[in-house]
């Protein structure tokens, strides 16, 4: 099959440099692209001629998603376009980078995936090429394909460098059972409640205080009550916190830290610099969660990453964390056999947009300040490094990745949220799986709600940094008798990073 087929290249070929007496190979705009359906329901030939033999590409994935990535994506569009792919995998942006710096002379490198982090320092370096420079595609009609959110993380100084992989953001995951008996039952604690309150801000609860029961419609004060009833609560045969977030010092908890500064009021340039009082409310609520033990311990004594709150559920040890859709998958159990899931009973896994911020401070019974249900906005996309071997194959590949399809079959099994408007746009048509389409319905319901991305800065992995030094600092070491002075000079070493 392979020589008739390389049989078909060399005619096709030959009938371009006649016509045009050009050594580069052509995608008309009328040729009808890679992988597409004809009415016979025979998948096409690959519409771009590989000028190469083999490309390479970089990725970083969960050992399950990279077997399933190699073996459903990248076979098929090995067989298709006739190429071989070979997939390596990185550590870390700054391993990226030196690989695509010794790629300069070699080019060898197509394809690279990029966390939204990596996406400023790449191009920042000269090591992304401008998807506009990428000849014979239609480039705007191809990114119309893909959600506004996705693009966002995509452009560079508004220049397309970037093709969206996945949207990542924080929803509030949580158990239905525990939710709904802290609902039910929590006023029977009010006075110790309150007087936990009074302690913190002279007032108490806000003077109109419900405990919704749709955790949609919460606050920070609701976090801390049902955090309160479950942590003087025996429940499944134990009384400790069930209130957790990641605390391992690592991104993921920069993460959680700056979410937190979104849902305070923040803005970008307050994360970038560390200023504002939304940071300080931000801390100030860490610490009263982690002095009235609400939080789990485990979050900074045994340094939970995500899978360290998905073995916490599988305890019982906590009830109720901040999540991306992955992790969902995870915690319920996806259809991959590697996602065996986490809880006894994966019906009681609930999703709901994240708690909107509020201050301590109470002023004529109400919060001081009122924040939003915002999350952070990430994810991940495809690069073609300046060095690539074929500018045009490295485009048909990461668009091979994401078409309707392929991306579909992806998000299904691993819990990415779906990049593409015509998979978002109907979710009930792309999952059969009610719990699935709960989980990329809140996202989507997340994102209605209010989502920022990180600060777009090349400084921000050593700000970021700051964030976990600051919490560990203040809250868990117990440095916040004077919480704002404490966190002004961390604003001044961010300042000096910044210079």
């Amino acid at each position: 099959m392979k020589k008739v087929f390389a049989l078909i290249l060399v005619l096709v070929m030959t009938a371009s440099l006649a016509a045009c007496g050009s050594n580069d190979a052509e995608m008309t705009p009328e040729a009808t692209k890679a992988g597409e359906t004809t009415k016979a329901g025979e998948t096409t030939k690959a519409a771009v001629v590989p000028k190469v033999e083999e490309i390479t590409m970089y990725i970083r994935m969960m050992e399950s998603q990279d077997k399933w990535f190699r073996e459903n994506i990248i076979s098929k569009f090995e067989k298709q376009y006739d190429v071989k792919v070979n997939v390596r995998t990185f550590e870390s942006t700054v391993d990226l980078i030196q690989v695509l710096e010794l790629d300069k002379d070699q080019n060898t490198i197509g394809l690279v995936k990029t966390a939204d982090s990596m996406l400023t320092p790449l191009v920042a370096n000269d090591l992304i090429m401008n998807l506009k420079d990428i000849e014979n595609i239609d480039l705007e009609a191809d990114l119309d394909e893909y959600l506004d959110q996705a693009l966002e993380l995509a452009y560079v100084d508004g220049e397309p460098y970037f093709i969206p992989r996945k949207l990542e953001t924080n929803t509030l995951l949580y158990l239905k059972t525990p939710v709904a008996q802290a609902v039910a039952n929590w006023e029977g604690m009010k006075a110790d409640i309150e007087a936990m309150f009074v302690a913190e801000n002279g007032v108490g609860l806000p003077s109109d205080y419900a405990l919704e029961a749709d955790p949609n419609m919460w606050d920070w004060y609701d976090l801390a009550v049902v955090g309160y009833y479950w942590s003087n609560t025996e429940m499944d045969g134990v009384t400790e916190p069930r209130i957790a977030h990641r605390g391992k010092d690592y991104g993921g908890t920069q993460t959680e830290l700056v979410t937190k500064a979104f849902q305070a009021g923040a803005s970008q340039d307050d994360v970038l610099n560390m200023t504002g009082q939304a940071i300080v409310d931000t801390y100030e609520w860490e610490v009263f969660m982690k002095d009235n033990g609400l939080y789990n311990p485990g979050m900074w004594e045994e340094g939970w990453s995500g899978g360290g709150i998905w073995n916490a559920m599988a305890a019982g040890k906590v009830y109720l964390a901040f999540m991306h859709q992955i992790d969902a998958f995870f915690i319920h159990g996806g259809t991959d056999p590697s996602m065996t899931g986490y809880l006894v009973d994966p019906d009681e896994m609930a999703v709901a947009v994240m708690p909107a911020g509020a201050s301590l401070e109470i002023k004529d019974g109400a919060p001081a300040r009122m924040g939003s249900h915002a999350s952070q906005l990430g994810g991940w996309s495809w690069g073609i490094p300046t060095s690539t071997p074929d500018a045009n194959l490295s485009y048909e590949l990461a668009r091979f990745i994401t078409n309707a399809e392929n991306h579909a079959a992806e998000a299904s099994t691993f819990g990415m949220m779906p990049v593409r408007k015509d998979i978002m746009a109907n979710l009930g048509d792309s999952f059969s799986d009610a719990w699935i389409q709960d989980v990329f319905n809140n996202a989507v319901n997340q994102l209605d709600a209010d989502v920022t991305k990180l600060p777009v800065d090349a400084n921000w992995p050593a700000i970021g940094q700051l964030y976990n030094d600051a919490w560990y600092d203040i809250v868990v070491n117990n440095n916040n008798s004077d919480i704002e002075g404490t966190l002004k000079t961390y604003a001044d070493k961010a300042a000096e990073i910044l210079k």
